[in-house]
C-alpha cells in the first residue's frame, strides 16, 4: 500500500472513509449546528468544541478565532452566528425521524415511494453497493477498549473492488505496552514478536492509506471502527469519519438459519475458510493459527463480505440507501443481543 503524506488538512472521498483534521472536524461541527438556525458564541463553542463552561468573553473569542474568517459563516446584527445565507437544508437527526415517522404498513413498494417523498435521500444512497470501494480490517489488540488504554498489536486491511480482493496490508504493531497472557494464547501474539516492530505511529500513514476514501468494513465493525479511529487520533491528531458497514449485521439479515454469526460459521457457511488458510500459511506457515490474525480474519471477512453483498442483492438491496435502510430494520435478535455482542475483555467474535 502506498503511504499517505503527513499532515494533510483535509481528504474527502465519495463513498468512503473521511480523514480530516482536528481544525475541519470542527469547523465541519459548526456548519451542522448552524443549519439548525443562528446561534450565539457561547451556544456554539459549547457545541462544538464540547467547552459548556467557557466565560462569554472566551466563547466570543474562540468562535471568531475558528469562524471569524471564514466565507461559510457570518454574524448578525444581534451578534449571532449564521451560515452566511446559506439555505437551510434539514439536519441527519430530521431526516431520520421523518424517514422513521413514515407508516410501516402496506405494501413494500408504496412504502418506498413515501420515503422518496417525505425524506430526502442523503448524498451517495443511489450508489451502486456492486461499484463502492470496500476496505475489510481486522485489528488484534491488548484488551477491549481503546478508551482504557488497550493498542493495537497487527492490523490487516484487505481491499475489495468489482467483487475480488485486490490488495491486502498487514503488520505486527508494538503496542508500547504489556500483552496479557490471556490475550497471547487467543492470539497467539508475544511481546517478542511485536517489541522490534514499529509503533502504530510508525504504520499509521499507511494505514490511512489504505481505508481512506473506502467503505470501512469488519465483522463487529464497531469494535475494530473505535481502536483505528483512536490510534489514528492519538498518533496524528487526524479524524476518521465516513460510511462503515458490519459483516455481523448482514450475517444476521442474511443467514437466520446459522447457529451463530460469528466469522467461524460464516466463513465455513461460505466457504472462506479455507481462501484464508492458503493466504495465512503462504505467507506465515503453521506456526501459528490464521484464526484471531489480523490478515487470517480480515481476508476471510473478505471473501464473505463478496458473498453477502450478492445475497443481498438477491433480496433487491443493491444501493447503498437501500442497505442503510434494510439494515436499520434490523431483526428481534440483532436488537436484542447488541450490548452483549460488544467485546468487552478481549477481542471476541459476536454471536447472535
Amino acid at each position: 500500500m502506498t503511504s499517505t503524506p503527513h499532515p494533510e488538512p483535509a481528504r474527502r472521498d465519495a463513498g468512503g472513509v473521511n480523514v480530516r483534521s482536528v481544525d475541519t472536524l470542527l469547523v465541519e461541527r459548526a456548519r451542522d449546528f448552524l443549519r439548525g438556525g443562528p446561534a450565539t458564541s457561547a451556544e456554539l463553542v459549547a457545541r462544538v468544541c464540547q467547552l459548556p463552561s467557557v466565560a462569554p468573553a472566551m466563547a466570543e473569542r474562540l468562535a471568531a478565532e475558528l469562524l471569524g474568517t471564514h466565507p461559510d459563516f457570518a454574524r448578525g446584527a444581534d451578534g449571532r452566528w449564521t451560515l452566511g445565507g446559506a439555505p437551510r437544508v434539514p439536519t441527519f437527526a430530521e431526516w431520520r425521524a421523518a424517514r422513521e415517522a413514515a407508516p410501516a404498513a402496506g405494501p413494500r413498494h408504496a412504502h418506498a415511494a413515501h420515503e422518496r417523498d417525505a425524506a430526502p435521500a442523503l448524498p451517495g444512497d443511489d450508489d451502486p453497493l456492486d461499484a463502492l470501494p470496500y476496505v475489510v480490517v481486522d485489528v488484534e489488540t491488548t484488551g477491549g477498549s481503546p478508551e482504557n488504554g488497550h493498542r493495537i498489536t497487527e492490523i490487516a486491511a484487505v481491499v475489495v473492488e468489482g467483487g475480488e480482493v485486490r490488495d491486502v496490508y498487514e503488520t505486527l504493531v508494538n503496542p508500547e505496552r504489556g500483552i496479557p497472557p490471556e490475550i497471547m494464547r487467543l492470539t497467539g501474539i508475544s511481546w517478542e514478536m511485536v517489541r522490534d516492530k514499529a509503533p502504530f505511529a510508525g504504520v499509521c500513514d499507511d494505514v490511512v492509506g489504505a481505508i481512506a476514501g473506502r467503505v470501512f468494513v469488519a465483522h463487529n465493525a464497531a469494535f475494530d471502527w473505535r481502536f483505528v479511529r483512536a490510534e489514528v487520533a492519538r498518533t496524528s491528531g487526524r479524524q476518521l469519519d465516513g460510511r462503515r458497514l458490519c459483516t455481523v449485521r448482514l450475517a444476521r439479515k442474511l443467514l437466520p438459519q446459522l447457529r451463530s454469526r460469528s466469522l467461524g460459521y460464516v466463513a465455513e457457511w461460505y466457504g472462506a475458510t479455507k481462501f484464508a488458510e492458503t493466504y495465512f500459511e503462504g505467507r506465515h506457515g503453521r506456526g501459528r493459527p490464521w484464526r484471531h490474525s489480523a490478515a487470517g480474519d480480515a481476508v476471510a471477512t473478505a471473501h464473505c463480505l463478496i458473498r453477502l453483498l450478492g445475497d443481498a442483492a438477491d433480496h433487491g438491496v443493491t444501493t447503498w440507501g437501500a442497505m442503510d435502510r434494510w439494515l436499520a430494520g434490523g431483526t428481534g435478535t440483532a436488537r436484542r443481543r447488541r450490548r452483549s455482542a460488544m467485546p468487552s475483555g478481549v477481542k471476541r467474535d459476536p454471536e447472535a
